[in-house]
């Protein structure tokens, strides 16, 4: 237990054997002793029975204790298991799969259902069993791409969660909220480092979290885990939800650009770092259109939402970038004062990192 639970690794198993004087029918006693198993908590200083701790630690010390004579099993065996681990949380399982890789498979075939995608390790290993129904009956296949919707959710949720253990192992990760962003960065950045101007600095892996209402959960779960700077358009949902946390202390504030800090305005998105001839231009060849400066309404709300107000609502924010990204020499034709703007922002970001090893 000391070994495979890693979730409370101060658990420590003790074992006694108590002695109990019980009364007989014919008025004598005796003595009988009892093997009680306790549990120490060393974090806490308390020990408590074993009966008292929670179903699923139970259930891996029981398990343990069974199938650990698998491994003085002289001959192969096949070891089946039905829904185990099912009274356990993610990280458990986890460990739980571990025993059976370095403990049972070397002795052993094992194999088991389930229906969590934390018991999912290799996907490659995985056989689907489907019910198609009365004509076909069950059917068993490994190709994932054979399957329907629901039998599948199980291996996507699996594949999702490697991912995002995978996403976050650059030297320096920048969180943005959507891949217009990346293409801006990018961009803009190689274009600064031609001109001898500071760009974005070659380390980064920029990540679009696909939207500003996910960052506040991306931050929360891997900000403090990994290295990871932020990028957020500012006045937005997300980013006020960011503010908080870092008022709060959960998120260190260091961590964190927002792009109205460039810009001295409250609310602003990436888009407002180019001068308005610069967007519009990219805005009129993504959607066909002739709009002139001076078609925009005149106050200083974001250009995003003005070409909306001109447009009849809201369009997609890729396009655009996809114009830059599809004709890369247009950033040569970019305005000294957008290039200002990116720059300001790509020195803040960098500088987000400065000191760290």
């Amino acid at each position: 237990m000391a070994e495979y639970w890693s979730t409370n690794p101060e658990l420590r198993i003790k074992v006694d054997i108590e002695p109990e004087t019980v009364s007989r029918p014919n008025g004598q006693t005796s003595v009988v002793r009892y093997l009680n198993f306790r549990v120490e908590d060393r974090k806490h200083d308390f020990t408590n029975n074993f009966s008292y701790r929670s179903s699923g630690y139970q259930w891996f010390f029981s398990f343990l204790a069974a199938f650990s004579e698998f491994e003085e099993h002289e001959g192969g065996v096949v070891i089946l298991l039905d829904e185990p681990a099912l009274t356990l949380h993610a990280k458990a399982q986890r460990d739980f799969l571990r025993f059976i890789n370095e403990r049972l498979a070397p002795v052993g075939q094992v194999v088991y259902t389930t229906h969590s995608p934390f018991m999912v390790e290799e996907i490659e290993r995985v056989r689907v069993v489907e019910d198609r129904g009365d004509h076909l009956g069950s059917l068993t296949t490994s190709d994932a791409l054979e399957v329907g919707e629901d039998s599948a959710f199980p291996l996507q949720a699996a594949l999702g969660y490697d991912l995002a253990q995978n996403l976050f192992i650059g030297e320096r990760n920048l969180l943005v909220e959507g891949s217009s962003d990346l293409v801006y960065l990018e961009m803009i950045g190689r274009q600064l480092r031609r001109l001898g101007r500071e760009g974005l600095d070659e380390r980064w892996r920029i990540l679009p979290a696909g939207g500003s209402s996910n960052v506040p959960a991306f931050v929360a779960l891997l900000g403090r885990k990994v290295s990871v700077t932020v990028l957020l358009d500012s006045g937005t949902e997300g980013a006020g939800k960011v503010e908080a946390a870092i008022k709060a202390n959960k998120i260190p504030g260091r961590r964190v650009v927002f792009v109205g800090s460039v810009l001295e305005q409250r609310h602003s998105d990436i888009e407002d770092l180019f001068t308005l001839s610069d967007y519009l231009g990219l805005y009129n060849d993504a959607f066909g259109k002739s709009h002139k400066v001076s078609d925009l309404a005149d106050h200083p709300d974001r250009i995003l939402l003005r070409l909306e107000a001109l447009g009849g609502g809201k369009f997609d924010h890729w396009l655009p970038a996809e114009v830059l990204l599809r004709d890369p020499a247009r950033v040569e034709q970019l305005s000294a004062t957008t290039l200002d703007n990116f720059e300001a922002l790509m020195r803040r970001i960098n500088s987000t990192h400065a000191g760290d090893t």
